[in-house]
């Protein structure tokens, strides 16, 4: 099935995909988010990708009770002398913004 037509759920603690058939195909989360705040369905995103449309009510959250486990972060990379100074600047900057975000946080 191609991307985009099927959603993951969990079910009584099991996982369930539920095919669809979507009214807009599109390549980035951004246009998907603008999409549901205009009015087109649903969509399935990382919270941090919806938390400024939750937080000022132009989306809210529907079937909470399917939401499958967060997911851990890691971010890995080459240390020492063949490491590069602009991944490890934008490391910092990545792991900065990210425990920023208080969706991110348990």
């Amino acid at each position: 099935m191609a991307p985009g037509q099927e959603l993951s759920f969990r079910q009584g603690g099991k996982p369930r995909v539920v095919k669809v058939n979507p009214r807009l195909a599109t390549t980035t989360n951004e246009s998907v988010v603008a999409a549901a705040v205009a009015g087109f369905g649903l969509t399935q995103q990382m919270l941090y990708k919806v938390a400024e449309p939750l937080a000022n009510g132009q989306l809210q959250m529907v079937l909470n009770d399917f939401e499958p486990p967060a997911l851990p972060v890691h971010i890995l990379h080459r240390e020492g002398r063949y490491a590069s100074r602009r991944v490890r600047a934008f490391l910092d900057l990545a792991i900065e913004r990210l425990r920023a975000l208080p969706e991110l946080r348990a």
